[in-house]
C-alpha cells in the first residue's frame, strides 16, 4: 500500500458482537448508561489486532507516529493537514473529557483557563479540599498539619509511588537533600523555609504507609481526589517528579528533580534568578578546568563541552547522574561525564577551556 485512504466506509470487528465503524476516519464509539459518546479519532497502537497488514505501517507514515501510545484526532469538517491533532495523548491526559470534540476554539477556551488557574493558585486552593484543610505528618509533627501552615515557604510537590523504581532510588537524595536545605535555613534567621509534600501515585494503602515512612515531610492523604487534580494541574506524565511552589504559591519549577540532580541542595530556592548565578559560577569553575583529559573510566580522550560547543543536558556515564553545562564528552563515541567524575588517567592534557 504506497497511499493511505481515509474515505472509503469499512466495518471492522474488535469480537463478534462489537462492531467498529469507519466513516471516513476511525471513529470509537463507547456507550455509556445515558447515552451513546462518539469520539472522531484515529488511535494508533502498536499491536492493534483491528489493522490489516500494511494499514499499521501506512498510518503510521501518513501521521508521522515516532512513538506510542500516540492519538491523531482528525477533526469533523476535514482532514487538512492544519486541522489535524497528533498531540491527543497529552490533550486525554491534561483536559480529559472536558477536551472533547477536541476543537481548536475549545481547546484555546481550556488554556486560557488553564492559564487563569495558575495565576491565582494558592497553597489553599491546590491542597485543600471542602473536607479537608490539613495533610499528614509523622515526623517531627506527628498528626494533622494545616495547609495554612505552608504559606511563606518554598513548596516541593514530589510526585512518586514505591512501585516506581527511579521514585525509590531518587528518595534517598532527596531526604538528604531536604535535610541538608533546611540546616542551612535554620543557620540563617529569618530565611524563608522549605518543605516538601508528597503526592502518591501508590496502589494500595501499605505501600503509601511503607513508602511515607521513609520521607521526613508531609504527604496528601492516600487516595484523597486532589492528588489526580495536582497530577493533572501541573502535566506530570512521568514520576517522579518534583514541583517547586514559591512562599506566595505560584509555581516556580516543574523540574525539581533535574535541579536537584544537578546542583543538589545548592539549587535551592530554584528560583530563575538563582539558577542564573548558579550557572555563571559554573562558567567561571570551568575556566580552571583542562581542555582535554584522559578518563580512567575510558579508552578514548575526552573533550571539555557546553551548552554552546556541543554539550547539553546528558547522563552522566560514571555515577548515571543527570548533568548539564560543563562536561567531558568523547567525540568518537558519545560517552561522557562530569567533570568531578574524570579521574586521571595518565598522559598529556590541555589547559584552559
Amino acid at each position: 500500500m504506497s497511499e493511505l485512504q481515509l474515505c472509503p466506509v469499512r466495518s471492522l470487528r474488535a469480537a463478534e458482537d462489537q462492531p467498529i465503524q469507519i466513516r471516513g476516519r476511525l471513529c470509537l464509539c463507547r456507550r455509556g448508561p445515558e447515552r451513546v459518546q462518539q469520539l472522531s479519532l484515529l488511535h494508533v497502537v502498536a499491536r492493534n489486532p483491528l489493522l490489516r497488514p500494511g494499514v499499521k505501517k501506512a498510518l503510521s507514515r501518513r501521521f508521522d507516529v515516532e512513538g506510542i501510545p500516540c492519538l491523531v484526532i482528525l477533526q469533523p469538517d476535514g482532514n487538512k493537514e492544519e486541522e489535524i491533532l497528533r498531540n491527543g495523548v497529552e490533550l486525554i491526559h491534561r483536559y480529559g473529557v472536558e477536551a472533547f470534540p477536541f476543537m481548536r476554539e475549545r481547546l484555546e477556551e481550556l488554556e486560557r483557563e488553564e492559564k487563569e488557574k495558575h495565576e491565582n493558585q494558592t497553597f489553599t486552593s491546590l491542597l485543600s479540599s471542602h473536607d479537608r484543610d490539613f495533610l499528614l505528618g509523622h515526623h517531627p509533627v506527628i498528626g494533622p498539619v494545616p495547609v495554612a501552615s505552608l504559606v511563606g515557604k518554598t513548596l516541593g510537590l514530589f510526585f512518586s509511588a514505591q512501585w516506581c523504581l527511579p521514585g525509590m532510588k531518587f528518595t534517598p537524595k532527596l531526604v538528604s537533600i531536604y535535610h541538608k536545605i533546611k540546616h542551612a535555613i535554620s543557620e540563617r534567621p529569618g530565611a524563608e523555609d522549605f518543605e516538601i509534600v508528597y503526592v502518591s501515585s501508590d496502589r494500595n494503602r501499605a505501600s503509601f504507609d511503607s513508602y511515607f515512612a521513609l520521607m521526613p515531610w508531609l504527604a496528601l492523604p492516600f487516595g484523597d481526589p486532589k492528588i489526580r487534580t495536582l497530577a493533572r494541574h501541573f502535566d506530570v506524565q512521568d514520576i517522579p517528579c518534583l514541583v517547586v511552589l514559591g512562599p506566595d504559591g505560584k509555581t516556580v519549577t516543574k523540574h525539581g528533580r533535574s535541579l536537584i540532580n544537578l546542583y543538589q541542595e545548592q539549587a535551592y530556592p530554584f528560583t530563575e534568578a538563582w539558577l542564573e548565578s548558579l550557572h555563571r559560577q559554573m562558567d567561571e569553575e570551568a575556566k580552571g578546568l583542562l581542555r582535554s583529559e584522559l578518563h580512567a573510566g575510558h579508552h578514548h580522550e575526552l573533550t571539555l563541552v557546553s551548552d554552546g560547543t556541543g554539550g547539553g543536558p546528558f547522563i552522566c556515564c560514571d555515577c548515571d547522574e543527570q548533568g548539564a553545562g560543563w562536561a567531558y564528552l568523547c567525540m568518537d563515541c558519545g560517552y561522557e561525564v562530569r567533570p568531578k567524575c574524570v579521574r586521571a588517567a595518565g598522559g598529556d592534557s590541555t589547559v584552559g577551556p
